[in-house]
């Protein structure tokens, strides 16, 4: 159990519950980190308990509607001992992680998975706003009000200002100054917009539950934010290419969810909106990790350079 909830016990817990009229039998410790904790009641939910504010509530209410989505029953503070806690009860999406069970599945359940997965995110993205959040994970620019493209040209600024901070070799620099290169001279492929929509923001094979060979739920929203249909699938497309083992790989089932997504693979030189999103993600994890990932961020930007996105895309269209 994390240090700022060591002296939470399962009776204040329960005490809790009582207070808000939520019937339960039996409370067990699921999981904890450094945030939070999660607790599991008879089976059938999750209670999430931390110290300060938990950020994936506001969105979870955003999305409540949307088939997948876990949906929210009690949430709240309470006080133990003169210490706040901030907690919130949603379903227990019952099931594995999509990268646990990929061996097993069949051609056939990766593809209706794809669908499904598909199906999920067109129904999410026809939750609209008037702003976007700009960047990976945590936006870097919230709020943005004027245009997709433009809101990337001031993070791309950005992250050249943290690049230019970093101890990096003289080969690693040469390769960061060709991925801000590239991103200056297709930057013109963002001006295709729809408008902000509501994005899972990220969505890869440890968010993805399966159970029983069928798509269950899409899990841990704290990363939601607004932008642009493509930018979702971005996550998915790079643990598509680059697994974490070979084995691992989940080709069928992207290839499947790009198909069947009625907006996304009409996007023009999405090829092209993809790799930019791409290298910013790398060029924002190397910012973040510095020197412990370089080699790594490095390696991967070559081959987005390289055209891995377009190359795959090609090799679905030949066949």
């Amino acid at each position: 159990m994390s240090n700022n909830m060591m002296h939470l016990q399962i009776n204040d817990i329960e005490k809790m519950l009582e207070n808000n009229e939520f019937p339960f039998a039996v409370i067990v410790n699921f999981q904890n980190n450094s945030r939070v904790s999660d607790y599991l009641i008879d089976d059938k939910y999750i209670l999430r308990i931390s110290r300060s504010e938990l950020s994936e509530k506001e969105r979870l209410e955003i999305v409540q509607s949307i088939t997948f989505v876990p949906k929210i029953h009690i949430s709240g503070t309470f006080d133990v001992s003169g210490d706040m806690y901030y907690f919130i009860v949603i379903d227990y999406v019952k099931g594995e992680e999509l990268l646990s069970v990929l061996q097993t599945l069949t051609t056939e359940q990766n593809i209706q998975i794809g669908k499904d997965i598909a199906k999920f995110l067109m129904d999410l993205n026809r939750i609209s706003d008037s702003c976007y959040d700009i960047g990976h994970y945590i936006p870097t620019i919230s709020r943005f009000s004027q245009s997709w493209r433009e809101g990337h040209l001031k993070y791309v600024e950005s992250l050249r200002s943290g690049i230019s901070d970093l101890d990096l070799s003289s080969e690693s620099k040469s390769v960061a100054r060709s991925a801000f290169e590239y991103i200056q001279a297709n930057i013109h492929t963002l001006e295709y917009q729809a408008g902000p929509r509501i994005l899972h923001n990220d969505l890869h094979p440890k968010n993805i539950i399966i159970h029983q060979g069928k798509l269950a739920g899409i899990i841990d929203w704290e990363c939601s934010q607004y932008g642009e249909s493509d930018f979702e699938i971005a996550h998915l497309f790079h643990w598509g290419i680059y697994p974490l083992k070979p084995e691992e790989g989940f080709e069928t089932i992207l290839r499947s969810l790009f198909e069947n997504h009625d907006y996304i693979r009409l996007v023009p030189k999405i090829e092209k909106r993809l790799t930019i999103y791409q290298l910013e993600h790398e060029l924002n994890q190397l910012i973040w990790n510095g020197k412990n990932q370089e080699e790594l961020r490095i390696r991967r930007i070559h081959g987005w350079l390289n055209g891995q996105i377009e190359n795959l895309l090609n090799q679905w269209s030949a066949n």
